[in-house]
């Protein structure tokens, strides 16, 4: 991944670009701003990342070999301009640079299970001849054995959790509350003890917005209204432990109506918290980036989304 970011003159008085500049100094990448042109000498090229906003500066970077990202928010249009990346806004040049670059590196046995589970489950679903739906059925057993292998579960377990679902596979959704206070997050203290925003998988009979009203009602006992759209992750390039699964993460900035807290089976407590106080998170749930991005989209009325 990219240790140098390279920004076009033009930027260098952009507003919302040097909000982010402190984040990413902080996090050791080294940032300029320069005239690039024809006869600009980069150095370790593998390694640096040119934003710009123009297609002169597009054809430049493919001269000289060096990765292009489009700032498309200081962009007139897109067109004829093929860039490594499109940034919508300048908190997706921050989101590119914190995700996992490569989740299932070094780990080709599992992307291997994963593709045989979704080529058998895909084909168990739509076959109708009886040999393939047996030689699908065989393609499963063969993906969970090699997932029992490398995790020490027993077959039957993985299969339960593994290959028990049927259709055309595609990422399961899970929501996040995100809700304000006084310029402070909400979050609720899990039964292990660790802290996340209200939340869960969406129910099969639930859409988006229900489910984040539904999950802020259980988890911390208020009714809230879902305003506007803050992210949307690939968790797998965001959290950890990595799942063999595919999950689509929405974040969605929340307003309360009322209600008021009280313990229940899935949470003992809720409070509010300042991004330089928060508590032992449930990383798998909910990241501090992904917790500092719901800030800086709490205090930006015109937030563009931030989308894997």
């Amino acid at each position: 991944m990219y240790k140098k970011l390279l920004f076009d003159q033009k930027l260098n008085s952009d507003t919302a670009l040097c909000e982010i500049l402190p984040l990413l100094r902080q996090k050791n990448y080294a940032v300029e701003f320069i005239n690039l042109d024809n006869d600009t000498q980069i150095t370790d090229k593998d390694t640096s990342l040119f934003i710009g906003t123009d297609l002169d500066k597009n054809i430049i970077c493919q001269k000289l070999k060096l990765d292009f990202g489009l700032a498309t928010w200081q962009c007139n249009s897109v067109k004829h301009i093929k860039a490594k990346y499109y940034f919508r806004q300048p908190y997706d040049i921050l989101n590119l640079l914190t995700s996992i670059e490569e989740p299932y590196k070094n780990m080709k046995w599992l992307t291997t299970a994963m593709e045989m589970q979704f080529i058998a489950q895909a084909g168990l679903a739509y076959t109708k001849d009886r040999f393939d739906h047996e030689r699908f059925t065989r393609l499963s057993e063969m993906a969970a054995e090699i997932m029992a292998e490398y995790t020490d579960l027993p077959k039957e377990k993985v299969q339960n959790l593994f290959c028990n679902e049927t259709g055309y596979q595609t990422p399961k959704l899970d929501t996040r509350s995100v809700i304000f206070k006084d310029d402070k997050i909400l979050l609720v203290k899990e039964i292990d003890g660790r802290w996340s925003m209200p939340g869960g998988w969406v129910d099969v009979n639930q859409s988006i917005c229900d489910n984040l009203i539904k999950e802020a009602r259980e988890e911390a006992g208020l009714n809230v209204v879902p305003t506007r759209l803050v992210a949307i992750h690939d968790r797998n390039r965001h959290n950890t432990p990595l799942y063999a699964y595919g999950i689509t993460k929405i974040f969605m900035l929340c307003e309360v109506v009322d209600g008021h807290f009280n313990p229940n089976i899935e949470t003992s407590e809720s409070a509010y918290f300042s991004l330089d106080n928060l508590p032992n998170l449930s990383v798998g749930k909910n990241t501090e980036e992904q917790i500092r991005l719901c800030f800086a989209a709490y205090k930006d009325k015109n937030w563009v989304p931030v989308i894997d």
